[in-house]
C-alpha cells in the first residue's frame, strides 16, 4: 500500500526498536492495537539484538529505521520536503538550532525532518516519545515543524542521570501532555514544572497479566533467587551478591540467578569468584519474555535491591518486579522512586534499606525458614500488582489521552495554522 494511503493514527518514536530489554514498549504499542489504535514507530537507531520478543511478530505497526549519517543525503532530501511544507516554521527551528552550536541538537534536528515528512504522509495525528531526552527531542522538532501534537513517557535515567532539566521543563511545557510511570517521578516533574503549564499524567508501564500467570506448582528446592535487569549500577546487583556471600557463609542451601547484561558484569563476575560463589550464583544472558516467564516459575524469590548510583541515576519502577508479582513471586527491593508502588513491606515482598546486603540475606532467610510466610506472600503478589500494573487498564488510559488531543493543537497555535502546515498552505 502506498504510504499516503495509510491513515491516520500515533507515531512512536523510539531510540531503538525493537529491544530485547524494552518490552514494556512493545507491550504497549501491541495493547493500543488491540484497543483499535494504529500506530507507526519511528526508530532513530537500528535494533541491534539478535533477538526478539515473540510479541514483535504480533505487531500491525511498520517500523520506520530513520536514515543514519551514511544516508544524510537521504535525510537532506526529506528535510527540504519539510521546509517546502512549512517555510516559517522550519526557518524558525532551524535558525534556533544553529544558535546553540550544538551539533547534536542539529542531528536530531535533520532526523526531525525526516520524522516530519514521513510523518505527515502518514497522516498521522499525535506523535510520542519513549523517554525525555533524544527521542524526545525530536519527536518535539517534528511536532514544530507538522503541527502535529506530541507527547513523551519519562521513565528515569532520563531525567534523573545528568539530564538537561531546563530542556525537559521546555518539552513538557510544549507537550500535549507528559506521560511517567510513578507517582514519585509525578512529583519530580512537577516540581521540575513549576508555573510551567503543563500537563503531567501517571500512566504506569503496564505488564501483560494474561501472559505472565503463577506456575501451578511451588519452585523446587534448593532455594532459588532470582533477578532480571541490566547489569548496571542502579540496580544494586553487586549488594544482591554479596548478600549470597553471607548466606553461604551462613551455611545455607540456595542457588542465585541473574539475568541480563551490562557494564558490572566484570565487578560481578569477581565477586562471585572471590566469594567462592561459582556453584551457587551464575549470571545468564538476556532472556525473551517466554524465557524469563519459565525463570519465574523457578524462582522462590525475586531479589532486586536498588540504588540511586553515584552519577544520580536510579530506576523508575523496574518492569521485571512486577512482571515477577505477576508471576506470583515475591520481590525483595529497596525504597528507590517508585518501587514501594508496587512492592508492599511485609505483603507481597519486602522492603529493605539500600546498599544493605546483611537486610537482603537476613529478609531471603526469613522466606527460607517460613514456608507459611512464603506461601502467603505468593498469593498476595498477584492481586496486589493487577489493580495498578494490568497493561489492559494502562493501555486503556494512555489510549484515552491521545484520542483527546486528536485534532487538538500546540500551545499558542491556531487550528488554522495547524491545518495550513499540515496541508502545506503556510508559508
Amino acid at each position: 500500500m502506498p504510504i499516503e494511503q495509510q491513515l491516520g493514527g500515533v507515531g512512536y518514536v523510539c531510540r531503538k526498536f525493537p529491544v530485547l530489554s524494552e518490552t514494556f514498549i512493545l507491550n504497549e504499542i501491541l495493547s493500543l492495537e488491540e484497543l483499535g489504535m494504529p500506530v507507526q514507530i519511528f526508530s532513530l537507531l537500528p535494533p541491534r539484538d539478535p533477538r526478539i520478543h515473540a510479541g514483535v511478530v504480533r505487531l500491525k505497526a511498520s517500523i520506520h529505521h530513520v536514515p543514519g549519517w551514511a544516508d544524510r543525503r537521504l535525510l537532506l532530501r526529506h528535510a527540504r520536503r519539510a521546509w517546502d511544507r512549512n517555510k516559517p516554521a522550519y526557518r524558525k527551528q532551524l535558525m534556533k538550532v544553529l544558535l546553540s552550536f550544538n551539533r547534536h541538537l542539529l542531528w536530531r534536528f535533520l532526523q526531525a525532518g525526516w520524522v516530519a515528512d514521513r510523518a505527515h504522509r502518514l497522516k498521522l495525528e499525535h506523535l510520542h516519545a519513549h523517554f525525555a531526552n533524544r527521542t524526545a527531542t525530536v519527536a518535539r522538532f517534528a511536532s514544530q515543524l507538522t503541527g502535529i501534537p506530541y507527547s513523551f513517557t519519562a521513565h528515569a535515567f532520563d531525567i534523573y542521570r545528568g539530564a538537561d532539566l531546563g530542556a525537559v521543563a521546555e518539552k513538557m511545557r510544549d507537550a500535549a501532555f507528559t506521560v511517567t510511570v510513578s507517582d514519585y517521578n509525578v512529583g519530580f516533574l512537577r516540581e521540575l514544572a513549576s508555573e510551567d503549564e503543563a500537563r503531567i499524567e501517571l500512566v504506569r508501564n503496564g505488564v501483560d497479566f494474561e501472559r505472565f500467570r503463577p506456575a501451578e506448582e511451588a519452585p523446587a528446592e534448593p532455594f532459588t533467587i532470582l533477578a532480571v535487569a541490566r547489569l548496571v549500577e542502579k540496580k544494586g546487583l553487586p549488594v544482591l551478591v554479596e548478600a549470597c556471600r553471607i548466606l553461604h557463609e551462613r551455611g545455607r542451601d540456595f542457588r542465585c540467578r541473574m539475568v541480563g547484561k551490562g557494564n558490572q558484569r566484570g565487578l560481578l563476575e569477581r565477586m562471585i569468584r572471590e566469594g567462592d560463589l561459582k556453584k551457587k550464583v551464575k549470571i545468564l544472558p538476556p532472556h525473551t519474555q517466554e524465557e524469563i516467564l519459565e525463570r519465574f516459575h523457578e524462582a522462590h524469590c525475586v531479589a532486586l535491591p536498588c540504588i540511586v548510583g553515584k552519577d544520580g541515576n536510579r530506576d523508575g519502577l523496574p518492569v521485571s518486579i512486577v512482571e515477577a508479582l505477576a508471576a506470583g513471586v515475591p520481590v525483595i527491593s529497596t525504597p528507590v522512586t517508585g518501587v514501594p508502588e508496587a512492592v508492599f513491606d511485609g505483603e507481597n515482598g519486602f522492603v529493605v534499606p539500600e546498599n544493605d546486603p546483611k537486610a537482603v540475606a537476613d529478609r531471603i532467610e526469613q522466606l527460607m525458614d517460613d514456608p507459611a510466610l512464603l506461601a502467603r506472600m505468593r498469593s498476595a503478589a498477584r492481586p496486589a500488582a493487577q489493580a495498578l500494573f494490568d497493561q489492559e487498564l494502562t493501555a486503556r488510559r494512555l489510549h484515552e489521552l491521545f484520542r483527546e488531543t486528536v485534532k487538538t493543537v500546540l500551545p499558542g497555535r491556531g487550528p488554522r495554522e495547524v491545518e495550513a502546515s499540515r496541508s502545506g498552505a503556510a508559508g
